[in-house]
């Protein structure tokens, strides 16, 4: 069994703490919204996209019946839009099966969709000060190093482990020790940077005592990057409207795109295209090349406007500036060429940082 002094451990929590999304509550709805928003970025970062979502949607039962667009457009920004469906997945089951109260159980809370065994205990021992252990990279991090152990972090046995270790404990607080721990590895324990005189645990970590905190954790190679070229036509009309068109699948499903071609071709070529598609182009302006990084994909993207005659032919629609703004979920790998697109059609500079 690991030995931790959690009471010194909470103590030094409770004084150096962040203040962050989520934090110092204990309603389980914006611990869960705040938890499911951190798995997409930094937490730092989740902080206008967290106010942004309670405020439109303050309820479990206003996201059980969000419409979808909505919901997407404000999960704009984050990526890994399926979470969000997944969100409102589970708020609806909540309404229907547990009379729109978060469930106080682990196995009722791990039924639901896009909530795993992290996800739970964070809310759980939060909420509900139950005690379910949170593990997390950061906390992978934190107790291989403080066992000095090379157990691989990135097998499930292992964060059962560690799950099971904490578990044991008996914290006066079980939520502040998921946190605690947590907060260690974002401030102190850090991957390649540490600040181990400043550890409330340094005195019994294995790892500091042998001097060799950077050869923990130890992790299996990652998963291989592909990368991907895509042509984007931003196609609009005489109404300087831009087309867009609903993808029903694939990474960016739920998403509205421009028309996409997964190659890059040369203005000359972009004509021919086109035109074989049956459109009437009246003039194109190339736009800068943009990259954008996914999870396991890496996205090269050289992009046009192209100013056309008519629609035939064409599967989605024309959407004003304020559509676009405020409507439909737009990947961030497309807004990248907006601040451009912006400059030629209104001769202006949106206000929003695309790059």
């Amino acid at each position: 069994m690991i030995k931790i002094d959690t009471e010194k451990l909470i103590s030094w929590f409770l004084k150096h703490k962040r203040k962050l999304p989520g934090r110092d509550i204990t309603d389980p709805y914006p611990i869960w919204i705040s938890e499911i928003m951190a798995q997409q970025t930094r937490m730092e970062a989740v902080k206008p996209y967290y106010e942004r979502f309670l405020k439109e949607i303050p309820t479990i039962k206003s996201l059980a019946l969000v419409q979808e667009d909505k919901l997407l457009k404000l999960w704009e920004g984050l990526g890994y839009y399926s979470r969000a469906r997944n969100l409102q997945h589970a708020a609806k089951t909540i309404m229907e099966k547990h009379q729109g109260v978060f469930p106080r159980t682990y196995k009722d809370t791990i039924q639901l969709k896009g909530i795993g065994e992290y996800t739970a205990g964070a809310i759980l021992s939060r909420a509900y000060g139950l005690p379910y252990a949170a593990v997390d990279g950061n906390v992978l991090r934190v107790l291989t190093r403080y066992e000095a152990n090379s157990l691989d972090i990135t097998l499930t046995s292992t964060k059962k482990y560690y799950k099971k270790q904490l578990e044991l404990l008996q914290p006066s607080n079980f939520g502040f020790l998921n946190e605690s721990v947590i907060e260690l590895g974002a401030t102190i324990c850090g991957v390649k940077i540490t600040k181990c005189d400043s550890c409330p645990l340094k005195d019994n970590c294995k790892a500091y005592e042998k001097n060799s905190i950077l050869l923990y954790p130890v992790k299996s190679k990652k998963v291989k990057i592909t990368i991907h070229e895509y042509t984007c036509f931003f196609l609009i009309d005489e109404n300087r409207q831009i087309y867009f068109e609903y993808k029903e699948g694939g990474l960016l499903k739920g998403l509205y795109s421009p028309y996409i071609l997964e190659e890059t071709i040369s203005e000359i070529d972009v004509y021919t295209h086109l035109e074989n598609m049956g459109l009437h182009i009246k003039h194109i302006i190339s736009l800068q090349e943009k990259k954008h990084v996914f999870t396991h994909q890496i996205w090269y993207m050289k992009g046009y406007i192209v100013y056309i005659q008519d629609k035939a032919n064409l599967i989605g629609r024309f959407y004003t500036k304020e559509e676009i703004e405020n409507t439909i979920g737009i990947s961030t790998c497309f807004r990248k060429f907006f601040k451009e697109i912006y400059h030629y059609l209104y001769n202006q500079k949106d206000s929003k940082n695309y790059e």
